[in-house]
């Protein structure tokens, strides 16, 4: 049986990457002042950026149906027999439901969808994961299953800069965002089981990650997990700080360089910093995959 991979933007692989690769991407999409994005493909980070900064209105939608078809046929249409897909957390995005829904209606038996629960680089092991799995032979539901036990164990955190984004996203009222951004502290943001809650408030978004690297170094240890410092247009001393700090404390190259994905860029906006932990490959470090 000829299997591929495929997922959609959350996870960040490039489109470079992708050459390297047998796992096809659906670029995910985002909406500015009325006009639609897609990602990686009419728009990037950069891009986003600018028109976040210029207070431009943004948001996300889910793809119409007919667009997700169509994409399925077409791969399925270059002989494959069946395709394992991976989408961002559920409790984050109906996208989950809509591919599901998908693949029951018009792909009966054809096609496996998998909730990474995660986002990011953290979503992008699971997926690399399940490529190894298929080059093995492994069947799509015995893969499923061992997805979905090596996502039990990982973390993501995120701090905005500030809290406007959140408010233009309905996800804290004005009079919050307002107050929060006059005296200054900004939300811990934790996804874990695939759910994003908020953790705590915060003022020095270098300390708070800081601290969450040094907790994440005894909870999952650097010689089963990498560390991704996350950012969207961060400031870069504050990057540049929190790498030195972890050299300091674990050796060189402890943590990889990674970005937030667009859908969540949107939300958060820019100057976010944040950090995931994400299990090693069948002990292989994301890193070899993506450099």
């Amino acid at each position: 049986m000829k299997v591929l991979v495929s997922t959609d933007t959350s996870c960040l692989i490039d489109y470079q990457t992708l050459k390297k690769y047998e796992i096809s991407i659906f670029p995910l999409n985002v909406i500015i002042d009325g006009e639609e994005y897609l990602d990686g493909i009419t728009i990037n980070q950069d891009q986003l950026r600018d028109a976040m900064r210029a207070n431009k209105k943004i948001k996300t939608s889910t793809p119409p149906l007919g667009e997700i078809i169509e994409y399925f046929e077409g791969l399925f249409a270059k002989g494959y027999d069946h395709i394992i897909h991976f989408t961002i957390s559920s409790k984050l995005s109906s996208m989950n439901s809509l591919f599901n829904n998908v693949a029951s209606d018009h792909f009966a038996g054809k096609i496996t969808v998998i909730d990474s629960y995660s986002l990011s680089s953290l979503m992008l092991s699971h997926v690399l994961f399940a490529y190894d799995e298929v080059k093995k032979g492994t069947d799509p539901e015995k893969i499923k299953e061992l997805v979905e036990e090596r996502k039990q164990s990982n973390c993501i955190v995120f701090i905005p800069e500030n809290l406007t984004a959140l408010k233009n996203g309905g996800r804290v009222s004005p009079a919050i965002a307002t107050i929060g951004n006059i005296i200054g502290i900004k939300p811990l943001m934790t996804l874990q089981d695939g759910k994003l809650d908020k953790e705590g408030m915060v003022r020095n978004s270098k300390k708070a990650i800081l601290d969450k690297i040094i907790e994440f170094s005894t909870t999952m240890p650097l010689s089963d997990y990498d560390y991704f410092l996350l950012s969207f247009d961060a400031n870069p001393a504050t990057l540049d700080y929190l790498k030195a700090k972890a050299a300091e404390l674990f050796g060189e190259n402890v943590l990889i360089d990674g970005v937030l994905p667009i859908n969540v860029c949107a939300h958060c906006g820019p100057g976010t910093v944040g950090l995931i932990a994400s299990p090693k490959i069948n002990g292989k470090s994301l890193h070899e995959y993506i450099k």
